[in-house]
């Protein structure tokens, strides 16, 4: 059999036709969105930014309290506890999805120290200047949230606990937990 020449001109009709069927494709997959979703994009950035910002004013507002103890929790005869939490570094994080009912998707990473000393008296338990050698431990929190279109929801949380000597502890929060007003809730992270 005998090999085939192509002429010139056919090479450069292939080579023409495949630039203009590349240059086609590349037209119908532009990646710019629609007007209405980067307003969608810009209204979830906003929301989701400002429920942020209350969350780390919340968490900077937080103070060490005092409370009495559980039995089981008490060493020796002390009966009170001072708690008091670090600065916590919160890290917000938005991310667009493919689904119509729920085009944005949004978590904040908490992350602080957790300090806890004990007294026997109220009195001797709020005179305590906490310091890192009463550190009970390192926590992160993680929650997530959804975007609708219009608002964001809190949809679910968990906690991880690093306390030394003892393994690492994973805990979903629950809506009441997050909640909670006070130093052991996170209610300006919810949205409004």
């Amino acid at each position: 059999m005998r090999p085939t020449r192509r002429s010139r001109n056919s090479a450069l009709t292939i080579a023409t036709t495949a630039v203009l069927a590349c240059a086609a494709l590349a037209a119908c997959n532009k990646t710019e969105a629609p007007q209405q979703l980067t307003a969608t994009a810009k209204q979830a950035n906003d929301r989701f930014a400002a429920i942020t910002a209350a969350c780390t004013q919340f968490l900077a507002a937080r103070e060490a309290h005092v409370g009495p103890i559980s039995a089981s929790e008490a060493k020796d005869s002390n009966t009170w506890a001072k708690t008091g939490y670090s600065p916590a570094l919160v890290q917000p994080e938005v991310n667009a999805t493919e689904s119509p009912v729920t085009p944005f998707v949004g978590k904040i990473v908490i992350k602080d120290n957790e300090a806890r000393a004990t007294a026997a008296t109220e009195a001797e338990a709020k005179a305590i200047a906490l310091t890192p050698a009463h550190l009970l431990s390192n926590r992160t929190h993680t929650l997530v949230y959804s975007f609708d279109g219009t608002q964001w929801r809190w949809q679910n949380g968990q906690r991880l606990t690093k306390a030394p000597g003892q393994n690492d502890a994973m805990a979903a929060l629950t809506l009441a937990e997050v909640s909670a007003p006070g130093p052991k809730g996170f209610a300006g992270c919810l949205p409004s």
